[in-house]
């Protein structure tokens, strides 16, 4: 049976779309909820990996545009890529900012 044009397939394409807006959402949970059971370095480390999984997700989440249409994977990867920048820009910024205050 055919699958009717205005529902979003269930690809790879748009389950990495999804992924990669999920990853910001699962870093503010971590950190909200894990704050004070795992030690700061740990949390800062896993952070910074769903960062980057996350805006690499949305990037590859981009190439499957052209088989499978704009629906359902262009939003939510967009979405994904700037929210994922953004938490990089303020991670590598408060970084250099330790690291300037710290003498190094």
């Amino acid at each position: 049976m055919e699958q009717p044009a205005n529902v979003p397939k269930s690809g790879w394409a748009v389950q990495m779309a999804k992924a990669s807006w999920c990853c910001p959402v699962i870093i503010w949970v971590l950190m909200f909820v894990a704050r004070r059971s795992i030690s700061r370095l740990i949390l800062d480390l896993i952070a910074a990996v769903l960062m980057v999984a996350g805006f690499v997700l949305g990037i590859v989440a981009l190439f499957g545009i052209p088989k499978n249409g704009t629906k359902g994977i262009l939003a939510p990867a967009i979405v994904g890529i700037a929210f994922n920048s953004l938490l990089m820009f303020i991670f590598v910024t408060n970084f250099m900012a330790a690291r300037a205050r710290h003498g190094e």
